[in-house]
């Protein structure tokens, strides 16, 4: 597989989660890409690279996580057309009673179906944009300050509960 590698930082990076299991997402060419491993943890593949190879070669590619501090940075990332071919090719997505099961049932059922409508799963990308920007205004604005935080507590309380709100209206089970 040859790969372009790409660079990812913590701050481009978001998650799903489904029954404690996180599947991670980065955004490349404006498209979803999926870390691979999180998939097969989903979809209890036991041979990643094998089902990885079943796989187009455009839609697969390698990833660095520049936030990674052990082991090796680097990840297979699956496409948003391979994510769905994996899970529809799985022998346990299909087995009723397992969790490749009821995660593809979710994918498919919910996750899906809440992106065509709202166009995001998880808050909605432009109320996250938002909340990032006031959110780094106030890192900015304290670091200034230095010593002098009080000011700026109030302002910090109203960040978490402006947070903790968009995810309980938009997406309370993954809170």
């Amino acid at each position: 597989m040859e790969a372009t590698k790409i660079i990812v930082k913590q701050d481009e990076l978001s998650i799903i989660k489904f029954e404690g299991i996180k599947v991670r997402i980065i955004t490349y060419l404006g498209e979803p890409w999926f870390i691979a491993i999180d998939i097969a943890k989903a979809l209890e593949i036991t041979n990643s690279r094998k089902a990885l190879m079943s796989l187009n070669e455009h839609e697969r590619n390698t990833v660095t996580l520049s936030y990674e501090n052990s082991g090796n940075p680097n990840y297979a990332i699956v496409s948003e057309s391979g994510f769905y071919k994996l899970i529809s090719r799985s022998r346990k997505a299909t087995l009723q009673g397992t969790f490749a099961y009821r995660f593809s049932n979710w994918v498919f059922g919910e996750v899906i179906p809440t992106i065509r409508k709202t166009g995001a799963y998880g808050v909605p990308w432009s109320f996250l944009n938002d909340y990032a920007k006031r959110e780094k205004e106030y890192l900015i604005e304290s670091s200034r300050r230095g010593r002098n935080l009080e000011a700026c507590k109030k302002w910090k309380a109203n960040l978490i509960a402006e947070k903790q709100a968009l995810w309980k209206k938009y997406q309370p089970e993954l809170i």
